[in-house]
């Protein structure tokens, strides 16, 4: 399950870089630790949304389309932030609605020694990039969404030995083909989007397991003494 992400992205940046216009740039506002468990808002494009040139907000979670009551009520009976390729190759209908998740880093968690440590994951160049996911409408216009999940990298799983899934990555440039009927292609070369992103990863506080506790240095490397990754 991965239900933490961060985006320190710029609406300019995420404009740029995925060559789009916000719809509504003044709701963006930068989060270093994006808590899926709440009702978080995140910058979203729907393969529906494409063609008209505007990036969007979702809600992270997934919900029935044309869902009517609350979107803690739903969650808290079926929680939808991650759903897997596997699950998701099973239902056309649900990923003929398709979505990138704009973002700039994801949290990966190590357990050693019986304690767990947390990582940051993003590209070395700290450009944003995409997360496959589906997405829904609600009955009054609401998107929300689930992150795709697929097999591990090699590299990924050096820091997370809590599950074998990680998030579908995307790049900019690659967030066109997720979009258009091309997507399959994606899905059977996760290894190859996270590759072409050069991710790296490093250790941060442990006040990452603590919810709403951070500060302005809360994505710099950590070192941990006691701490030992056997690769």
């Amino acid at each position: 399950m991965y239900y933490k992400l961060s985006n320190i992205a710029s609406v300019e940046e995420m404009e740029s870089m995925f060559g789009l216009t916000f719809k509504y740039p003044n709701i963006y506002s930068k989060n270093p630790l994006i808590n899926g468990l709440d009702e978080e808002l995140i910058p979203v494009i729907t393969n529906k949304d494409a063609a008209t040139q505007k990036i969007q907000f979702g809600i992270w979670g997934l919900l029935p389309e044309g869902y009517k009551e609350d979107w803690s009520i739903y969650q808290d009976n079926s929680n939808t932030l991650n759903l897997s390729v596997d699950e998701a190759k099973k239902d056309n209908e649900l990923l003929k609605k398709r979505c990138v998740i704009i973002v700039s880093g994801f949290y990966l968690s190590y357990l050693y020694n019986g304690e767990l440590y947390p990582f940051y994951t993003s590209p070395k160049s700290k450009k944003p990039f995409a997360i496959a996911g589906v997405y829904n409408t609600t009955y009054d216009g609401y998107i929300t969404f689930s992150l795709l999940l697929t097999k591990i990298h090699p590299e990924v799983s050096k820091y997370h030995n809590l599950g074998k899934k990680m998030p579908l990555v995307i790049s900019a440039e690659d967030s066109d083909s997720w979009l258009s009927e091309d997507f399959y292609m994606l899905i059977e070369n996760s290894d190859k989007s996270y590759e072409d992103l050069d991710f790296m990863s490093h250790p941060i506080p442990r006040t990452f397991y603590k919810n709403n506790i951070f500060f302005d240095s809360f994505l710099d490397p950590t070192n941990y003494q006691s701490l030992i990754i056997p690769f």
